[in-house]
Formats: C-alpha cells, sequence, structure tokens
C-alpha cells in the first residue's frame, strides 16, 4: 500500500467518522483482535494498518454494511492481503461490522442495496479506473481483491472459471457480460452507473428520480455543458444540482455579480465521468486552442481514445503546447505516438521534445512514456543526455529508469 493511498485512507476515514465513532470502533477493534490473536500478530504499527484497512472499508461502504457479500469480500481481503486465517478474518469482519450497524453508521436506503449492486458498483470502479492506486482507494478492499475483480474483466468468456470469489462467480459473471453489452452500443453507458452510485451515496433514497434509465442520459449532458463553460446550465433545476453537489460532480461557483445567479463548475469526479462522452464524440478537425479549452481528463481521454487523432497533431500538442499540458496528459501523449507510429519516434523529435519543455516534470514525463515503446541507438543517446546534463533528480530518475530497462 502507498503512501499516497495511506493518507487517502487517514484523510477518509477523519472526514467520515467523527472521534466518538472512531474510539468506539477502535475499542471492538482491540478487544476482538485481543481475543482472537491472543499474543500472535503484537506488533502495533501492523495491528494500525489492519485497524485502517478496516475503519476505512466500512466507512467508505456505509450504504452496505448490511449486504452479505461486503462481509465476505472484507474476509477476502483480511485473508489475502494482512495473512489472516479466514476463521479469524470472519471472527474479527463480523464483531467489526456488528459495531458499525451498532454505531449507526449503516445508512438504510430502499433502492439497489442488494449483493448484485454492490458487485456491479465495484466492478464499475475497476473497469473505469485511471489506475490501480485510485482503484484501491475507491474500494478499500485490497490490491489481492482487485486483482481478482480484474480476472473477472479479462474473463468475458470463461464464466465457469473461479473469476472473483467462489459465492458470487455467477453474479459477476452475468454483470460483466450485461454491462460489456451496454459498452459496445453505448460507450459512455459505465458513466451512467458512476452516476447513478455516486448520487445514490449522496441522496439515498431522494436520488431515485435521478436515477431512471431517461434521466441519466439529460444528466450526463448537463455535466458536458458545465464542463464546457456553461455555469448556469442547471439554473432551472437546483433540486438536481444540490444534489450533483452533495454526490462530489459539481461544485458551486462564485457568484455571477452581473447576473445575481449561482453557477456551477464541474469537479474532477465530474470530469472523469464525462470524459469518455466528450473523448469519444471528438471529430478530427480540431485546434490547439480548442483542445486546451478541455479539462485535464477530457485531453487525457482524448490523447488516449479518440480514434481520428493524428501522429502529426501530438506532435504539435507535445512541441508547441507542451508547458500548458499536465505531466499526465503530456505522459499520454507519448504513449499513442508509440501507439499510433512507432517507427516515428527518433531522437531527434524526442530531443525537439525535451527541448521545447521548461519543466523537469515535463521532462521526466516524456521519459517514462518512451518505455511502452522500443529502444534505438538513437534513443538511448539522447536520454542518456539527459541523464548527464540534468540536475533535476526526477528526470535523472526517469532516465536511468528507462536506461536500466532499455539495456537489462
Amino acid at each position: 500500500m502507498g503512501w499516497s493511498v495511506i493518507d487517502r485512507k487517514v484523510t477518509g476515514v477523519r472526514s467520515r467518522l467523527n472521534d466518538w465513532e472512531l474510539q468506539s470502533l477502535e475499542r471492538e477493534f482491540i478487544e476482538s483482535t485481543n481475543r482472537v490473536f491472543g499474543s500472535r500478530y503484537q506488533a502495533r504499527s501492523v495491528r494500525g494498518v489492519l485497524f485502517l484497512d478496516l475503519a476505512y472499508a466500512l466507512s467508505l461502504h456505509r450504504d452496505w454494511l448490511q449486504m452479505p457479500v461486503l462481509s465476505v469480500l472484507l474476509v477476502e481481503f483480511l485473508q489475502l492481503d494482512h495473512g489472516v486465517s479466514r476463521n479469524d478474518a470472519e471472527i474479527i469482519v463480523h464483531d467489526m461490522v456488528d459495531a458499525a450497524i451498532q454505531l449507526g453508521l449503516g445508512r438504510l436506503r430502499g433502492n439497489f442495496v442488494a449483493d448484485r449492486d454492490f458487485l456491479t458498483w465495484a466492478y464499475v470502479c475497476a473497469a473505469t479506473a485511471s489506475d490501480e492506486t485510485a482503484l484501491e482507494a475507491d474500494l478499500g478492499l485490497g490490491t489481492a481483491v482487485l486483482n481478482k475483480l480484474r480476472d473477472g474483466i479479462k474473463a468475458l468468456e470463461q464464466v465457469d472459471n473461479n473469476i472473483f470469489v467462489s459465492e458470487y462467480d455467477a453474479m459477476l459473471a452475468a454483470i460483466v457480460i450485461e454491462l460489456s453489452h451496454e459498452t459496445k452500443s453505448v460507450p459512455w453507458s459505465m458513466d451512467f452507473e458512476r452516476i447513478k452510485f455516486a448520487l445514490l451515496s449522496a441522496g439515498g433514497d431522494a436520488a431515485q428520480p435521478y436515477i431512471l434509465p431517461e434521466s441519466l442520459p439529460v444528466i450526463l449532458d448537463a455535466l458536458v455543458a458545465i464542463g464546457l463553460g456553461e455555469r448556469h446550465a442547471l439554473i432551472e433545476r437546483p433540486a438536481l444540482a444540490e444534489l450533483l453537489v452533495q454526490a462530489g460532480l459539481l461544485m458551486e461557483s462564485k457568484n455571477d455579480q452581473r447576473r445575481k445567479k449561482q453557477g456551477h463548475t464541474i469537479t474532477d469526479l465530474g470530469a472523469r465521468v464525462t470524459a469518455a462522452k466528450v473523448g469519444l464524440a471528438t471529430g478530427p478537425d480540431f485546434s490547439l486552442d480548442e483542445f486546451f479549452k478541455y479539462n485535464t481528463r477530457w485531453q487525457q481521454f482524448i490523447v488516449k481514445r479518440a480514434k481520428a487523432i493524428s501522429f502529426d497533431f501530438l506532435v504539435t500538442l507535445a512541441t508547441q503546447g507542451i508547458n500548458k499540458l499536465s505531466p499526465e496528459v503530456l505522459e499520454a501523449i507519448i504513449c499513442r505516438m508509440c501507439e499510433i507510429d512507432q517507427s516515428r519516434i527518433k531522437g531527434d523529435l524526442v530531443k525537439k521534445i525535451l527541448g521545447a519543455s521548461q519543466m523537469g516534470w515535463h521532462k521526466a514525463a516524456i521519459i517514462r512514456a518512451l518505455r511502452v515503446g522500443s529502444p534505438t541507438k538513437d534513443l538511448l543517446e539522447v536520454v542518456a543526455e539527459e541523464l548527464t546534463s540534468t540536475a533535476t533528480p526526477g528526470v535523472r530518475m526517469a532516465a536511468s529508469a528507462l536506461i536500466e530497462a532499455w539495456t537489462d
């Protein structure tokens, strides 16, 4: 578990639980683990990490505390990531879930509370996550369970295999197949699911009118419009706007002094759930100025997935617009260039892109991205030159790692 995940878990626990709730859970955890482990597993640091993981998962999944599937996955988590025996894990999970429910941490709602709904949400998280670190923080169920979930995503045609956990194989297989068919007909159907679950988590049963099949496309279009700068797109629908703010998809912008109306801007989560629709709808004829009107998440998706994007346009982006790009977008640009035409990734082109950069983190991103391509003598010379000439630690580390990988 990386430091960024630990930091996010600590922040998440503190934001969702007050001191009294956290102390009560900790007392239950100490009593349960003392009873189960006895004199074993005594390292305080180890128990501290175990408690953080459980507290984070329980606070994150408070809508699902009474669902059997959550307990099953938590047991798997303790087994696979913490090395706890199945019998001990079942006792600890039972005690902690029961304590959380007794504390009133569970949030009951009447819709979308079945095991299948949780597995659908987990699958959507896994299928749409930007990276493993983000997914581990989004689900809070450890890396081993995530690997099982990812195995399920890769095994569409192997539904008889042990895909997730044995009790829910058939259910997950059905979800994977159903959503894969939906995605083929509507490429951003996964985003409808993400919006739905975000609204349910924020509004509970009050979100019901907004998660109907006919309502979700309208909401997605409204989010896209606000992402494009139409701050007052939901001015006539204040209840929906408020719910979208509570769900973390929008945030309120400053008052428009001239029009005296409260507008909204899109959040990072809102940008992520709208990226597919914006990116896949983008045509081949757009300029640098138009590209930079898009937020970073949209830029990343366009670079990675837009079918019409050309190698020459990516070169223009990487040379003329490099200092306006985030390192993540720049890394995606280099990777896509390698994917489109590896033969054109030559030393003089890479040197030109590196020369256009004014910031070390851009150069480090370029060098990291080159790893997806094939090593050549002239590329090695360019990277070696950066290693010997730069004083920036990040660039040196990236260059050294790439040379080691290419010459191993």
